[in-house]
């Protein structure tokens, strides 16, 4: 693509105390075959030096400071608002770009208007053989599940593809369209964020790409917590409700709830024989949240209902919701790593 073609990108660094991985994450930006873009570190309140180190060491990278840590749905909404730019490319401080990375989103979303995102390959960053995501289904239960999470790369990961989300740790979207769709509910704090935010585009009518040749590491958990902290376990079971409460149409959230009840026991029968009595505090806390919050949830959901061009039956057909086999397929695989980790 000539320069002088090549469309104004923003790419947005979130971090949080992540001083320690920019160096790597802001020169894999420095190295990148596209260059019509302005850098930008969105700095959530770290305390770790991390806006100094910035300014000190890359000066062509602009800081956005945030006097608190907002997470990554607020921030991110904030940041974009005020970047002038038509896309707008998410990127994870506790990652490492290949050089064509930013160059093969844009090509593929650039011509389309009707590809409101555009996701990488991300791979894990010690064990680059190995795929952390190519693109995410929406499972019966609410959140999303990683496509090829654990496998080996290979062919079958090298297919660019619609899908029904894409990880928000590398993702390129158009402005204008995601401030339109309403951007990241920022009652999410984090986790699951990105994938509600593709679910309610496809509901809108618009297309989420995989591009298996736009390639990113990612260090897992890196900028945040341990997996099974408190933390990510009350975000991961309230985000995943509000979920399912939001998006899917009235007889897939009453099957959801019943699911959703059914696997909260099973985490309870887990987490009670490993002794992680924490982990079930913790899930009741997200459960007594979705119930406290109900009425604002139903205000979001009826304007995301009246605003739907697309049926559940579309989207499980084109294969961006999981069926039902398939999620019990993966609720069994979780549970095998799950119990492997931490049993």
């Amino acid at each position: 693509m000539p320069t002088e073609n090549a469309p104004r990108v923003a790419v947005l660094v979130l971090n949080y105390n992540g001083k320690h991985f920019l160096k790597v994450c802001l020169e894999s930006l420095r190295m990148q075959t596209y260059k019509n873009f302005d850098a930008y570190v969105i700095d959530n309140g770290s305390t770790d030096g991390s806006v100094e180190y910035v300014k000190e060491q890359f000066s062509w990278v602009e800081v956005i400071e945030l006097k608190r840590n907002l997470g990554f749905a607020k921030a991110y909404n904030e940041a974009i608002k005020m970047v002038e730019a038509d896309f707008v490319a998410l990127m994870n401080n506790d990652t490492r770009a290949d050089e064509n990375w930013l160059k093969e989103l844009v090509n593929e979303i650039i011509d389309d208007k009707s590809v409101i995102a555009a996701g990488s390959k991300i791979l894990l960053y010690d064990n680059p053989h190995l795929i952390h995501h190519a693109g995410a289904k929406i499972t019966p239960i609410g959140g999303g599940v990683d496509i090829g999470l654990y496998d080996l790369d290979g062919k079958k990961y090298n297919i660019k593809r619609l899908v029904g989300a894409v990880c928000g740790a590398a993702m390129l979207v158009r402005k204008d369209l995601f401030l339109k769709v309403g951007g990241f509910d920022e009652d999410f704090f984090a986790y699951f964020e990105e994938t509600d935010f593709c679910w309610r585009a496809l509901l809108h009518g618009f297309k989420i790409v995989y591009i298996p040749d736009s390639v990113i590491y990612h260090v897992l958990a890196g900028s945040w917590s341990h997996e099974s902290s408190p933390i990510r376990v009350f975000l991961g079971e309230r985000n995943r409700l509000l979920t399912v409460l939001k998006n899917f149409e009235v007889r897939n959230v009453t099957k959801a709830l019943i699911m959703s009840i059914g696997f909260d026991f099973i985490m309870f029968y887990v987490l009670l024989k490993l002794k992680r009595y924490q982990g079930v505090k913790v899930i009741l806390k997200g459960n007594y949240w979705i119930l406290r919050n109900f009425r604002k949830i139903l205000n979001k959901r009826r304007y995301i209902q009246k605003n739907r061009k697309v049926s559940d039956a579309f989207l499980e057909k084109a294969g961006f919701l999981m069926t039902l086999k398939e999620g019990f397929q993966e609720f069994n695989n979780f549970h095998k790593v799950f119990v492997g980790k931490y049993g």
